[in-house]
């Protein structure tokens, strides 16, 4: 694997499915870049420029931004992760994963009160159980999760669906602070200033799933779904 080409290609901010398209057809990272920059492949002169940065120039700016870009078969990216069919070829992150089993805690927006006390309640209870806290930092259901997780300074992964250096909602940037300081982590496999824009939101929500695999024989898995999340909770364990 030529490392500089597929940093390069990590920063390029392509869907997750036209990267595989696109290693699929040219075989490896470095033909991919190559043949963007020789202007064979369709996408945006935004996307050009971005893969034309240099990798030097992309491991500074991680530097300079506290991040860490974990590859999938590399010795700092989770192994039970890469277990799964679909998961990503790259993680942005920031903090530490932790070797805990983990729980994703997964649901909607707009809630019921006694939704978000549920929600902050599972958060809390899995975190002194020793569990780590998976959600996606958003308003409503995956909110409540982790703040019930660091209000006990239990370890929370909150996956995102834009840049890690881009919280969304703004509201929760005090949530964010939070989960670091608690020796969580953060990550996202879009590249350091991306938008949370609509379209990137059901690959993030699928990769919740997957990320609520990454403990060892214990996993467990809670959903809060509909206009009143107190309605359905589904909990497993395998």
């Amino acid at each position: 694997m030529n490392a500089d080409a597929v940093i390069r290609l990590a920063f390029a901010g392509l869907a997750p499915l036209r990267v595989d398209r696109l290693l699929e057809r040219y075989g490896t990272a470095d033909r991919v870049v190559d043949a963007i920059g020789r202007h064979r492949v369709k996408i945006s002169d935004r996307i050009r420029s971005e893969v034309a940065v240099s990798a030097d120039t992309r491991r500074n700016q991680l530097t300079e931004l506290a991040m860490v870009l974990r590859f999938a078969g590399d010795d700092d990216y989770p192994d039970r992760l890469a277990r799964y069919e679909g998961h990503p070829r790259w993680l942005f992150t920031r903090g530490a994963a932790g070797a805990c089993p983990t729980i994703g805690v997964i649901g909607t927006r707009t809630c019921t009160a006694y939704g978000l006390e549920l929600a902050e309640m599972y958060g809390r209870v899995a975190a002194q159980q020793g569990w780590s806290v998976v959600s996606g930092l958003a308003r409503g259901i995956d909110g409540a999760a982790h703040r019930g997780a660091v209000a006990v300074e239990g370890h929370c992964h909150a996956v995102l669906g834009s840049g890690v250096d881009i919280v969304y909602p703004a509201s929760h940037r005090g949530l964010y602070a939070e989960i670091l300081a608690a020796g969580g982590m953060i990550s996202s496999e879009y590249p350091p200033g991306t938008p949370p824009e609509a379209w990137r939101f059901p690959t993030r929500n699928s990769r919740n799933l997957l990320q609520a695999h990454l403990g060892d024989e214990k996993t467990g898995f809670v959903l809060l779904r509909g206009p009143n999340a107190d309605q359905t909770a589904e909990f497993s364990t395998t």
